[in-house]
């Protein structure tokens, strides 16, 4: 029964919407990618520092589920430290991500280079565009956990609000895809740069 007005209320309707809004872009730029393959490609070594960043961005789905499972069972302790971990790990994959475009600088790869690695440029810079307004997201959620968890009443309040929960779930749900969409570029990269 709570499921069905979920889904009924606009806000989920409007994320839901904004969600496959992205990744119908994210697909039509790796089309994009796939198609233009063998014109003026350059065949270059993918920075392994991506893989630091696959595993930094999968713990912070980890984490926002964990989070999630403490905003059920009313653990407003380890809800916040769920959310932080969700930031450190987020901002730690905007570090990585820098530092392989470091990588891919030293190796004389610039955005002009060719195709294969201006698409390499576009499709991760855009990704980090995403995750940085995921960070923005993590960090409202982390300063209403802490604002509403001060005192028992209010922590009485926060918890069974469902609204409240149903953005925690819409914030977890736009985590999962922007993760989702950087493993399939990761293996795509990985396939056509090992």
């Amino acid at each position: 029964m709570a499921e069905k007005r979920l889904i009924k209320n606009p806000l989920v309707i409007v994320v839901n919407f904004l969600l496959a809004g992205i990744v119908v872009l994210f697909m039509g730029l790796a089309y994009g990618y796939i198609f233009n393959m063998g014109q003026n490609w350059i065949d270059f070594k993918f920075p392994k520092v991506f893989w630091l960043s696959t595993i930094t961005i999968i713990l912070v789905s980890v984490f926002l589920r964990l989070a999630l499972r403490m905003y059920d069972i009313d653990n407003s302790k380890n809800l916040k430290l769920t959310l932080i971990m969700s930031l450190f790990f987020s901002g730690l994959f905007v570090y990585f991500q820098l530092q392989g475009w470091a990588s891919l600088k030293a190796q004389g790869l610039v955005l002009q280079s060719s195709p294969s690695v201006s698409y390499l440029y576009l499709l991760t810079g855009l990704h980090v565009a995403h995750v940085v307004v995921g960070i923005i997201f993590l960090l409202v959620a982390i300063f209403r956990a802490y604002k509403n968890t001060g005192n028992n009443v209010n922590s009485l309040l926060y918890f069974s609000d469902q609204f409240k929960r149903t953005r925690l779930r819409l914030l977890t749900s736009y985590w999962h895809t922007i993760d989702f969409l950087w493993l399939f570029l990761f293996f795509a990269f990985l396939f056509h740069h090992a």
